[in-house]
């Protein structure tokens, strides 16, 4: 995690040395506002961590308001803005198909099982948008793409669970579950949500890198003693947003 944050600060320094020195030699002959710069520096800053985490819809959103943001120099002010957000939505579910083999690589937990499918039980649809199941292994593994799914977790020697979310929302409960000594977490999670209920005795440790557009929210009040076991949640979250509600 430590050696990501360097990869993108130092990108970011060495792009922003380049627009001074750029600005400074007057090659811009275009004019621009104070807060159209700053609104730059904050989409870039997306963009670059996007990029170095692999994030596609963080990618491609970035650069989409970036051209809704420059498009009178870039001539493009007779498609903006919903043309370039629509087509960003696009682009965005296309590449995401497309790139998954290669984005596995560096998502160890969006990885199937050896028995070629996600580690989960029989599907239950209590509607026509959302799944819910009940599972019990000790590790699981939850994939939502444009959806939205509900897990209740039974595990007795709960150990790890893997989120994987794009443009959908997840809520995983684990009111139910219990952890020996410690397990983990992981959540990737791009243009939606993850709503996590835990037990108010596990003392969480949260180790999530967001970007700008993102956040951590919590809710209810955890009462942390010495045999509380330790849960760490890790992972990344992009226009997005993780819950932690304590139950």
């Amino acid at each position: 995690m430590k050696n990501r944050n360097g990869i993108f600060w130092g990108l970011f320094l060495l792009l922003s040395a380049g627009i001074l020195v750029v600005s400074q030699l007057h090659l811009i002959t275009y004019t621009f506002s104070f807060w159209t710069v700053v609104a730059t520096i904050f989409l870039v800053a997306i963009l670059i961590k996007s990029l170095v985490y692999f994030m596609v819809p963080g990618t491609v959103f970035s650069l989409a308001f970036l051209a809704i943001l420059y498009a009178k120099p870039l001539h493009i002010t007779a498609i903006v803005p919903w043309t370039v957000i629509g087509a960003a939505i696009l682009i965005s579910i296309g590449l995401s198909l497309i790139l998954r083999p290669f984005l596995i690589k560096h998502h160890p937990w969006m990885r199937y099982n050896h028995h070629g499918s996600y580690n989960w039980h029989q599907q239950r649809r209590y509607d026509h948008n959302v799944d819910v199941e009940t599972v019990d292994e000790s590790d699981i593994n939850v994939s939502v793409k444009m959806g939205s799914s509900v897990r209740y977790v039974t595990s007795q020697d709960f150990r790890q669970a893997n989120i994987d979310v794009t443009m959908g929302n997840v809520k995983v409960y684990f009111e139910n579950v219990t952890v020996q000594d410690t397990a983990t977490i992981n959540v990737d999670v791009s243009l939606g949500g993850v709503e996590l209920y835990v037990p108010r005795d596990w003392n969480i440790v949260k180790q999530i890198d967001n970007n700008s557009m993102s956040g951590i929210t919590e809710e209810g009040t955890p009462v942390v003693t010495e045999d509380s076991p330790t849960v760490t949640l890790h992972g990344y979250s992009s226009l997005a947003g993780v819950k932690i509600c304590y139950i």
